[in-house]
């Protein structure tokens, strides 16, 4: 196999991670409460994560003055989206919440041209045009099925854009592993700041034992979305980033019967569309 076919291998595996998580996460969200979620979950999260790092020999990283904003920022932007999509996650049907998230590498574009002052072309703005109308029609504003839990969904979007945004500007001698152990952490000590203010339920071992999954899950996504990033050409792999639509409509018509309607199916497709023609103008404009 060439390493593009590895590659995108990967990126399939990073999604099929991120999307169990999910919803294994949204089985726990109707038992547990968020901030339990997040504290249990974290305190696996970062243990594995302590010994991953430990053996790698980058528990100790000395970062410069002029980074430690950036790494601030990036902690703020992946506790906010936790937050945020956790939250729409649990109270939205699984695919329908995967699906609004295609929408970062538009928003990226938007903000690095608008914040980085990147040169956006026309091509590139009508991509970002039309998948926002993607999302609306995902979302459905004027109909009775929208909510609130609909526009934090877009506020994670929002706070996964701070979060690559930062880690663009963050120095290449920060390991990525001291960078997810501290992220990590922080959603842990963010869980349980909150845990006074809801009901803490005891969990039971089945409980538990999903907690775990989705810790050991979601690691094994940033790993191999780490490694495919890492292997091969990136306008051949990151396309493949969309399968996890696939895997979160799969997981909500086997697990919660929720079956995507006509206007979900076509929201997504001309999301992909959108994000995969950015790529490919990304990837001419590089090549110029």
């Amino acid at each position: 196999m060439s390493k593009n076919l590895y590659g995108s291998l990967y990126m399939t595996l990073s999604m099929f991670g991120y999307a169990s998580s999910d919803a294994f996460i949204k089985y726990i969200g109707l038992i547990l409460p968020l901030s339990e979620i997040l504290f249990l979950r974290g305190i696996l999260a970062v243990f594995l994560l302590l010994i991953l790092t430990y053996l790698r020999n980058e528990l100790f990283v000395s970062v410069d003055k002029n980074q430690i904003k950036f790494l601030i920022l990036r902690v703020i932007g992946d506790v906010g989206c936790t937050i945020f999509f956790l939250t729409a996650l649990i109270n939205m049907k699984l695919a329908n919440a995967t699906a609004v998230l295609q929408c970062l590498p538009l928003a990226l574009a938007f903000s690095a041209s608008v914040f980085l002052k990147e040169d956006v072309g026309w091509r590139r703005w009508s991509a970002i045009v039309f998948g926002f109308f993607g999302v609306l029609i995902i979302i459905k504003p004027t109909s009775t099925e929208f909510n609130y839990f609909s526009l934090m969904a877009l506020i994670a979007v929002c706070f996964i854009v701070l979060r690559d945004l930062s880690t663009r500007k963050l120095h290449e001698s920060i390991p990525s592993t001291f960078v997810s152990l501290i992220t990590a952490l922080s959603v842990t000590i963010t869980g349980l700041l909150f845990l006074p203010f809801q009901t803490w339920v005891k969990p039971s071992f089945e409980i538990m034992g999903s907690l775990s999954a989705t810790a050991i899950l979601l690691i094994l996504g940033v790993l191999f979305n780490i490694i495919s990033m890492r292997t091969g050409e990136v306008s051949f792999i990151a396309p493949f980033r969309y399968s996890i639509i696939i895997f979160a409509i799969l997981y909500g018509i086997i697990f919660y019967n929720e079956f995507p309607d006509k206007l979900m199916i076509l929201g997504s497709i001309m999301l992909v569309s959108a994000g995969l023609y950015t790529l490919y103008r990304e990837q001419i404009k590089k090549e110029l």
